[in-house]
């Protein structure tokens, strides 16, 4: 009868559970975390605890009867399960892993979670936007700074990530425990693109990032530009002579007063001025005459003109 009341007593201790979930949590500090614990064995009070520090204590006839400022509580008990969710608001930053854990009296059934308040730092690359030519090679630093535990970083070119073994990466923990970390990337410049530097650690949400353009010219590009700037030269030379002479730019001049044939073009030099000179009169066809040994013109008397352009 004595073993058989022990069977029994042991099926019923075997049948009770007690739950923490979720059972590791990484977190930002600030951030807000939950946890529910949540049990089918009868209780008559539901500590919870931070480390060695009581932070809830949950009575089944009272409900709650005191909570850390930052914690609040929703009760999804149901007939025969009881569910008690801890709402940590503001999680405080920590070097260590803490536990967290829900116990229940009398029984002393207890469950424990790893809460692990991580620190978001920034990011940073140095260089800015760049423009380079073709083929050059270019360096880019990147930097992490206060973020704890160490960070993860991770460069991206145009949308793509960079394989690790194409970058350096080094890290130093300050005297406040966080860590900075250093990250250079050596990138040959094809094409313009834009260049992205990351960051962050295993919390949700810690992800930062920086971007820069890097611009990529070619040669002939240098070459427009060099052929606008020497148009642009010109263009000035002109109208400071025009301000000197009093004069007007002739926008329709050009420079190049021998045409393809050889010859003056009167036509492209209309800034030009045109003198006539009359010579004189010569005949233009002369007959020679047996009986009349006088010169004689059979035609009429041409004009020859000269012209001289100043």
């Amino acid at each position: 009868m004595h073993i058989h009341i022990l069977q029994l007593c042991v099926i019923q201790a075997a049948a009770s559970f007690i739950h923490l979930e979720p059972r590791n949590v990484s977190v930002l500090r600030g951030r807000e975390v939950r946890f529910n614990c949540s049990t089918n064995a009868p209780w008559d009070v539901m500590n919870w605890r931070l480390g060695e520090d009581t932070i809830l204590v949950v009575s089944v006839e009272h409900g709650t009867l005191a909570r850390s400022e930052s914690i609040s509580t929703v009760n999804h008990s149901m007939s025969s399960l009881t569910v008690w969710e801890l709402i940590l608001s503001n999680s405080s930053f920590s070097q260590t892993v803490q536990e967290i854990r829900c116990e229940l009296l009398p029984t002393n059934l207890k469950s424990s979670s790893a809460l692990f308040v991580q620190e978001k730092g920034s990011v940073r690359i140095l260089e800015g936007d760049l423009s380079v030519q073709r083929g050059v090679f270019v360096t880019f630093h990147c930097q992490a700074i206060g973020w704890y535990p160490e960070p993860s970083v991770l460069w991206m070119v145009n949308g793509t990530s960079v394989d690790r073994s194409d970058y350096n990466t080094s890290s130093i923990q300050e005297t406040n425990n966080l860590f900075n970390s250093t990250s250079e990337l050596q990138l040959k410049a094809d094409t313009s693109t834009t260049v992205e530097c990351w960051a962050s650690v295993s919390a949700p949400l810690s992800r930062q990032n920086s971007s820069v353009k890097l611009t990529v010219e070619s040669s002939s590009e240098n070459k427009a530009s060099f052929y606008s700037s020497w148009a642009d030269n010109l263009s000035c030379e002109r109208r400071s002579v025009a301000d000197e002479t009093s004069g007007k730019v002739n926008l329709g001049y050009n420079t190049e007063d021998i045409t393809s044939s050889g010859h003056s073009d009167l036509g492209n030099r209309a800034d030009s001025t045109i003198y006539i000179s009359s010579s004189p009169q010569v005949p233009d066809i002369v007959i020679f005459s047996s009986q009349n040994q006088d010169l004689y013109s059979n035609s009429a008397k041409k004009t020859v003109r000269q012209v001289t352009t100043v």
